[in-house]
């Protein structure tokens, strides 16, 4: 648990320094830096998102299974097992390979019609960055064996966010002219390569063992499982950015981003939180406490909800405020924003329940119910930008429809099968609060007569801090005052 404890501090430090950088890019150096050519900023965000797509597809599950067999073996059985799922994983990259090589420019060019040209001078770079993020996926696969998963987030959050920035900011300033942009985008990425590699070096090295052929079907099994499973919740998540490139055109794609990201925000306590929930729900699933899964459940929900909750009251009262930062293209998000931010405090609710149906004897249920999410991602974004035609908005409002549907069968599930849920009498009205905090100050731009970005601080510290103590103050946060008072035994 020290160790858990360790690299989960790692994993938040570099959380709070890459939320810090990603708000600076996305919201005040990116739409300056492509303002007016928007449409490369949304390749590079479809350029990332097919790249992770095709990587989850192309590793054919192998790094789930590294992480669930590696450590099951010792000296040269590991050897040979790591060799075994390896070959999973190259036999996968070589055929997608094969197939993007002949069909990529093809299907490169659908992507956006009428962008067709753009795509088609920058399909090179889209085979590029999923070769590289299909070696990522296994190299991250291996530290994570290596409970080095701070290391990870190190990498991933804040050398991936500091380039990204660093780049736009020499964009901005001309320093770099625009063809080079994506180029050294995708070099970014080569580096993260190199950072994760690097430890893995010595792991390599070893491979000189045979094969385990024994257990190759066991191998098998589960990466087609991790493949399917894990394959469609990454598409699901992909999926909002490639359809409104497709559909509203790539120009639209960076005003969604930049919504997104404000609404993501939102979920930053729980994604602080779910590698420590994972550690700690892992243990007692193992020793069978049924009893104190049911208080953790509780526990992590109403915790994730209430810090959730008071973040996005502080964000949507400073809105209007807030967006007179932007350019005048980036505004009107407020929609996008809601529908993001409450999506993510689903999650929040249910980030318990959904790792305790992952780690029990369940969890292949996983596997339909990440499927049908695909299906239904693909059908309600659909509806809303196709039929009913509501532009961004309506993508933002699939995203939450998704996101619903998806938990609410996660949390039948898990009920039924291990009579577990996250409910507790305090969620409403937590939830009642933070919303009358909110509109409580959620005034028009110009109101107090201050700078913008002074009004939106000074709305968002009203509407958070408000919610926080009046929540602190109705014993919503225990955990916090037995803190304070082990510090400080005056307090009340």
């Amino acid at each position: 648990m020290g160790v858990i404890a360790k690299q989960s501090g790692y994993a938040v430090i570099a959380l709070g320094v890459g939320l810090v950088i990603g708000a600076a890019n996305n919201m005040v150096v990116l739409p300056r830096a492509f303002e007016g050519k928007e449409e490369i900023w949304g390749l590079i965000r479809i350029m990332t998102s097919w790249g992770a797509i095709c990587a989850a597809l192309s590793t054919l599950g192998a790094p789930g299974a590294i992480v669930r067999f590696l450590n099951r073996y010792t000296g040269a059985e590991r050897e040979k097992a790591l060799k075994s799922i390896l070959t999973i994983a190259f036999s996968g990259l070589t055929l997608t390979l094969g197939i993007i090589v002949i069909f990529g420019e093809r299907w490169v060019t659908q992507l956006d019609p009428t962008h067709s040209e753009l795509l088609t001078a920058h399909a090179p770079w889209f085979l590029v960055i999923m070769v590289i993020m299909s070696a990522l996926h296994i190299f991250r696969a291996m530290l994570t064996v290596a409970l080095r998963t701070g290391y990870i987030s190190w990498v991933d959050e804040i050398w991936q966010k500091l380039s990204y920035a660093s780049l736009a900011v020499l964009l901005l300033f001309d320093v770099i002219p625009l063809v080079a942009f994506v180029p050294l985008y995708v070099a970014t990425y080569g580096v993260s390569l190199v950072l994760l590699g690097l430890p893995n070096v010595s792991v390599f090295r070893q491979l000189s063992a045979g094969w385990n052929r024994q257990d190759m079907p066991k191998f098998m099994e589960y990466s087609s499982f991790s493949l399917f499973a894990g394959g469609a919740a990454i598409i699901a998540m992909q999926l909002d950015y490639i359809m409104i490139a497709k559909y509203l055109g790539l120009e639209e794609v960076p005003i969604y981003t930049l919504g997104v990201f404000i609404g993501s925000v939102v979920g930053m306590p729980g994604r602080a939180t779910v590698n420590i929930v994972k550690g700690v729900l892992a243990d007692k699933v193992h020793n069978e406490e049924d009893g104190s899964i049911r208080r953790l459940n509780k526990t992590t929900a109403r915790v994730n909800v209430l810090l959730m909750t008071c973040l996005m009251a502080g964000i949507w009262a400073g809105f209007d405020p807030f967006e007179q930062l932007l350019p005048a293209n980036y505004r009107g998000l407020e929609g996008v924003f809601l529908c993001i931010g409450l999506s993510r405090i689903i999650a929040g609710l249910n980030t318990s329940n959904n790792q305790h149906l992952a780690l029990s004897e369940h969890y292949r249920l996983v596997l339909p119910i990440n499927l049908a999410l695909v299906v239904v991602t693909v059908a309600m974004n659909y509806l809303f930008l196709v039929v009913f035609q509501w532009g961004i908005a309506g993508a933002a409002l699939a995203t939450l429809g998704t996101f619903v549907w998806n938990n609410l069968w996660r949390l039948w599930i898990v009920h039924k099968k291990l009579g577990v849920h996250p409910f507790t009498w305090s969620l409403p009205v937590i939830s009642a609060v933070g919303i009358g905090f909110a509109l409580l100050f959620h005034w028009d731009a110009g109101q107090l007569g201050l700078h913008p970005l002074l009004e939106a601080l000074i709305q968002g510290a009203l509407a958070s801090g408000g919610s926080f103590v009046v929540c602190y103050a109705l014993g919503y946060l225990p955990e916090l005052r037995t803190g304070i008072k082990q510090r400080w035994p005056w307090w009340p």
